[in-house]
């Protein structure tokens, strides 16, 4: 039997990651890792093997090699591991599997290691399995906890020179395709959108179980302000089992809006929301989004959530609106500490910032 002598961590080139996240942040907050290997290893080839939120969140992005879409490990263990072995992603040469946050499970090591893929590297449960592991440092966020993978690989150094000439790096990014962004204008279109004029984005609801909620009248009043001031037009935002709550916040408002919630793949979602102005927005999934397209941001955040492990901090399009950390939520709690005309003054501020109609970081 002929046995291989696996490389050196700092020598390997190929890099499959393995992306099957539960939560649409932790998959957003993966792809910043993609951008970084190929900036502190230029010759590097990357791929990602996924399913669910983060088969489509990679979708389109430039840099990955190939895209292989696989069953989640989490719910059919044997068939993900087939699909990724009969991948054979890199042909013979050596690679890396690559495990950010949120795919620490043992079930998808597992799979990792029924693929057939002998250096796994990143955070697991279970760390006899990995050449090099990690453990997620509370005191870092999900973006740099997962860029902490370069340096189990040897390369922090090249990492940290090309993070202090581009910062950028650790902002997430998605790529919606000209189909997306398509359907995107003529969605805007059916609902009576007018593109030459300013578009705010609402995202107003959360699972019912975040407890991360701000009053419907408060959503309507800054509506009302941004209408009556700006000229906006109010685009809602959120999933199909949102869009009855949305409604009812619609309808107290004294102009039409629309609601797209339900209507789009996440992709479509995050093609309007590069064809907005402005988002006002809970801390909740399509918030990430909407970072990963540059869009200016008030964020109504949660006094209880950590603000490092998930939040665009120092973050110049995001004013970050929360109040002095909680140890746990109340069972009743809604972010009252968070006023109209603080989220309103934010509003203003980003506006003025980043004229209406003008914004650079505009899907056409």
């Amino acid at each position: 039997m002929v046995h291989r002598t696996q490389p050196e961590l700092a020598d390997i080139r190929n890099f499959l990651l393995l992306q099957y996240p539960l939560a649409l942040g932790t998959a957003i907050h993966a792809t910043p890792l993609i951008a970084a290997i190929h900036a502190a290893i230029p010759d590097a080839r990357v791929s990602a093997a996924a399913s669910g939120f983060a088969l489509e969140v990679l979708r389109n992005n430039p840099g990955l090699e190939s895209l292989i879409p696989t069953p989640s490990p989490l719910r059919e263990f044997i068939p993900a591991a087939n699909a990724i072995r009969r991948a054979k992603v890199f042909g013979r040469e050596p690679y890396a599997v690559l495990l950010t946050t949120g795919n620490e499970r043992s079930r998808i090591i597992l799979a990792a290691v029924l693929s057939g893929s002998p250096t796994r590297v990143g955070f697991t449960l279970v760390p006899e399995l990995a050449a090099a592991h990690l453990r997620f440092d509370t005191r870092l966020s999900q973006i740099a906890n997962n860029l902490r993978t370069l340096e189990a690989l040897g390369h922090g150094p090249a990492l940290l020179e090309h993070l202090q000439g581009n910062p950028s790096l650790l902002e997430p990014q998605v790529f919606p395709s000209a189909d997306d962004i398509a359907t995107a204008h003529l969605l805007l279109r059916e609902q009576g959108i007018d593109e030459t004029t300013p578009i705010a984005v609402f995202i107003t609801q959360t699972s019912p179980t975040q407890r991360k909620s701000w009053r419907e009248e408060r959503f309507r009043a800054v509506a009302e302000t941004l209408h009556r001031d700006y000229g906006m037009q109010i685009v809602f935002a959120g999933t199909s089992a949102e869009s009855p709550a949305i409604e009812a916040l619609r309808a107290g408002l004294s102009f039409p809006t629309a609601n797209v919630a339900g209507q789009t793949s996440l992709l479509e979602l995050s093609a309007i929301l590069g064809l907005a102005d402005v988002a006002l927005t809970l801390d909740t999934g399509p918030m990430h989004l909407a970072r990963a397209m540059r869009l200016p941001m008030v964020i109504i955040a949660p006094a209880w959530s950590p603000a490092v492990e998930w939040l665009p901090l120092s973050n110049p399009l995001a004013r970050i609106l929360k109040n002095a950390d909680l140890p746990e939520a109340p069972p009743d709690y809604i972010i009252d500490e968070v006023t109209v005309p603080e989220v309103e003054q934010n509003l203003r501020d980003l506006l003025t910032l980043y004229p209406p109609r003008t914004f650079t970081g505009r899907t056409t």
